[in-house]
C-alpha cells in the first residue's frame, strides 16, 4: 500500500498548495484593488483639494457673489466626501489623510475671513492698513493650507504606488512560487512513478520475457514493502514454484519415457514371442483337420475351424500390436512428400483387399506435407480400409481425402487440416471418448469385425507428427477423421490447392 499511500500524500499535498496558493493570491489581488481604489481617491484629492478650491477662492475674490460662495463650498463638500471613506485606515497613509481632514476642517474660516474682507472692500470701504494685512494674511493661511493639501496629496500617490509595487511584485512572487511548487510536486511525482512503477514494471517485463524463454532461473530479487515489490516477490515464489514443478516433471517425464520403453519392448517381445506357439496351435488344427477331419465327428470339425480361425484372428491381433510398437518405437525420417499421390496407393492397395466392393476414392491433388513417408502410408491404409470396412452396407462406399486451411487455436499461424470422410454407418459421438484406446471398439464384431488398433495406430502417427487428430460423425451418417500437420522445420513448401470439406 505504500504507494497508493505516497500517491494520496502527493495529491493533498499538491490540493494544500494549490488552496493556500489561491488563498495568498486572492488576498493579494484583493489588496491590490483597494490600492487602486485608494490612489483613485488620492488622485483626485489634488485637483478638488487644491486646484479647484484655489480657483474658486480667485474667482469669488475677483467678483464676490453668493453664487461664486456657493460653488467654493461645493468645491468644499466634494473634498470632504473624498476624505470622508475609511480607506486608509490601518494603512502609513492614515496619518495623511487625518492631517487633510484636520486642514480640510480650518478651510471655511480661512476662506470666511478673505470673503468677510473682500465683502468690505466691495461694499466701498475704504481699505485701511490693517484690512490689507489681515487680507493678505488670510490669503497666505489659505494658500498654505491648500498647498499642503497638495503636498500631502502627493505623499498620498507616493505612498499608494510604493504599495502597489510592493503588491506586484508580491504577486509575481506568489505565482513564481505557485509555480516552482508545482514544478516540485510533478517532478516528485514523476520521479516517484518512474522509480517506484515504471522501473520496476520493467523489470518484471524483462522477467516475465526470461521465463518465456526457458530462463527459469531468472529472478527479480525486488525489495521494499510497496504493492510492485509485493508483485516482484510473488513473481520470485511463482518461479521457484514453477522451477520445481518443470524439474519434478522432468523426473516424471524420464521415468515415464523409461517406462514406455520397457512396456513397449515388453509388448513387443510377448508378442513376438506369442506368434511361435500361435502358429503351432494353428498347424497342429490343421493337420488334425486334414489327417482325420472326415473321421471327426461334424461337432468336432466345427470346433476345429473355430480354433483356426480365432488362430487367425489372435494371429491379426498380434501383427496391429507389433505394428503399434514399431510405429512408437521407430524414429520418423520427414521429408516433403506429396501425400496425394502417396494416397492414390495407398488406395490402390485397400481396394484390392476388399475385392467385389464398389468403392470411389476421391484424393485431392497437390497436397504436399513435411512427413515421414512410411508412417503416413500406414496411418492413411489404417483410416482408407477403416472407411471401407464401415462402408460395408452402402451400394457404393466413397472415400474422401482433402485439406483445408484453419488457424491454430493459439491464433499465432495457419495450420493444414487434412481429412479422410466416409459414407459409412457412423458412431455415436458419445462414446467419442473410447475412439483411439486399443481394442475399444464402437460396434460389435459379429457387425463389424476388427481389433480396434487401427485408430490408436494413426493416432501415434499423428501425434509424431506434433499433429492433433480428431473424428466427427453421427450414426448411419458417416465418420470424418480429421488430422492436422503441421509445417515442421525444412526446406519451404510449395502452396496446395485445398479443397474445403
Amino acid at each position: 500500500m505504500l504507494i497508493r499511500r505516497q500517491q494520496w500524500a502527493i495529491a493533498i499535498a499538491s490540493l494544500i498548495t494549490v488552496v493556500v496558493a489561491t488563498g495568498l493570491w486572492i488576498a493579494n489581488n484583493l489588496a491590490l484593488r483597494a490600492e487602486l481604489e485608494r490612489g483613485r481617491m488620492s488622485a483626485q484629492i489634488g485637483p478638488v483639494g487644491a486646484a479647484q478650491m484655489r480657483s474658486r477662492i480667485f474667482e469669488f475674490l475677483a467678483e464676490p457673489s453668493p453664487a461664486a460662495r456657493a460653488r467654493w463650498y461645493e468645491s468644499h463638500q466634494a473634498l470632504g466626501a473624498l476624505l470622508a471613506p475609511a480607506l486608509m485606515d490601518g494603512t502609513p497613509g492614515e496619518p495623511i489623510i487625518a492631517g487633510l481632514r484636520a486642514r480640510h476642517a480650518e478651510l471655511p474660516a480661512l476662506f470666511e475671513a478673505l470673503a468677510a474682507d473682500r465683502l468690505r472692500e466691495a461694499a466701498g470701504s475704504t481699505p485701511t492698513p490693517e484690512l490689507l494685512d489681515a487680507q493678505r494674511m488670510a490669503s497666505v493661511h489659505f494658500m498654505e493650507a491648500t498647498q499642503q493639501v497638495a503636498s500631502d496629496t502627493l505623499r498620498l500617490l507616493d505612498l499608494g504606488q510604493a504599495r502597489l509595487e510592493r503588491l506586484h511584485a508580491d504577486q509575481e512572487r506568489l505565482i513564481a512560487g505557485l509555480i516552482l511548487a508545482l514544478g516540485l510536486v510533478i517532478g516528485l511525482e514523476l520521479f516517484l512513478v518512474h522509480r517506484r512503477i515504471l522501473d520496476p514494471l520493467q523489470e518484471l517485463h524483462k522477467g516475465a520475457r526470461a521465463i518465456e524463454k526457458g530462463h527459469y532461473e531468472h529472478r527479480l530479487g525486488m525489495s521494499g514493502k510497496d504493492e510492485i515489490a509485493q508483485v516482484g516477490a510473488q513473481f520470485d515464489h511463482m518461479a521457484d514454484a514453477l522451477g520445481e514443478t518443470l524439474q519434478a516433471l522432468h523426473q516424471q517425464r524420464s521415468q515415464l519415457e523409461l517406462a514406455n520403453r520397457e512396456l513397449e519392448s515388453f509388448s513387443y517381445s510377448v508378442s513376438h514371442d506369442l506368434r511361435a506357439p500361435l502358429r503351432g496351435i494353428g498347424g497342429w488344427a490343421q493337420a488334425l483337420e486334414e489327417d482325420h477331419g472326415a473321421a471327426l465327428p461334424v461337432e468336432a470339425q466345427e470346433y476345429l475351424a473355430r480354433i483356426r480361425g480365432e488362430c487367425a484372428r489372435m494371429n491379426l491381433l498380434i501383427e496391429d500390436l507389433l505394428q503399434l510398437a514399431r510405429v512408437t518405437r521407430s524414429e520418423p525420417s520427414f521429408e516433403w512428400l506429396e501425400l496425394d499421390l502417396l494416397a492414390r496407393e495407398v488406395a490402390e492397395r485397400v481396394r484390392e483387399s476388399w475385392p467385389g466392393r464398389d468403392i470411389e476414392f476421391v484424393i485431392a491433388p497437390g497436397l504436399t506435407v513435411w512427413g515421414d513417408r512410411r508412417l503416413l502410408g500406414i496411418a492413411l491404409a489404417n483410416l482408407f480400409d477403416n472407411a471401407c470396412k464401415f462402408t460395408a452396407r452402402v451400394p457404393r462406399a466413397r472415400v474422401e481425402l482433402g485439406c483445408r486451411e484453419i488457424v491454430d487455436p493459439l491464433g499465432t499461424r495457419a495450420l493444414r487440416q487434412y481429412f479422410v470422410r466416409d459414407n459409412g454407418a457412423g458412431f455415436d459421438m458419445k462414446h467419442a471418448a473410447r475412439l483411439f484406446v486399443p481394442f475399444q471398439r464402437m460396434h460389435s464384431q459379429r457387425e463389424f469385425p476388427g481389433t480396434g488398433i487401427g485408430l490408436a495406430i494413426v493416432q501415434r502417427i499423428i501425434q509424431r507428427h506434433a499433429g492433433v487428430l480428431e473424428a466427427e460423425a453421427g450414426p448411419g451418417e458417416g465418420a470424418c477423421f480429421r488430422f492436422t500437420l503441421p509445417l515442421l522445420p525444412g526446406p519451404p513448401a510449395p502452396v496446395p490447392n485445398a479443397t474445403p470439406p
